[in-house]
């Protein structure tokens, strides 16, 4: 005989109009978009630095280890930045903190803004 437990949905939470399960609750589906959007947007403007940092690097030749230097100070940024993630992720620093991981987010956004303009000054 099949129970109540049993004929609810694979992807439905128990309670009625319930979340939908792996759900994280603390997020509504907006802010999860949106978030996604500031990482990825994060990533492309550290992938586009680097490679124009190892770019000029090489072109110049004497003063590249300056340009090259530019781009590993931006990976002391991200390294941080992903250092604050992994403490999110384990608890270690509430989920009430993020605004945190935002701000540095913005920070990286700027060092690799700052970056470019250096770059081909």
């Amino acid at each position: 005989m099949a129970s109540a437990s049993d004929k609810t949905p694979i992807l439905q939470a128990s309670k009625p109009g319930g979340d939908i399960l792996y759900h994280d609750s603390t997020q509504t589906p907006r802010a999860r978009a949106l978030q996604v959007c500031f990482v990825v947007l994060v990533v492309l403007m550290v992938v586009i630095t680097l490679s124009l940092s190892i770019y000029r690097g090489v072109k110049l030749g004497d003063y590249g280890g300056l340009y090259f230097m530019l781009g590993v100070s931006l990976m002391g940024y991200v390294i941080t930045t992903i250092i604050l993630v992994v403490f999110v992720r384990k608890g270690e620093l509430p989920r009430e903190k993020t605004w945190f991981l935002y701000f540095v987010g913005g920070c990286v956004i700027l060092e690799a803004i700052f970056t470019d303009v250096l770059l081909f000054q």
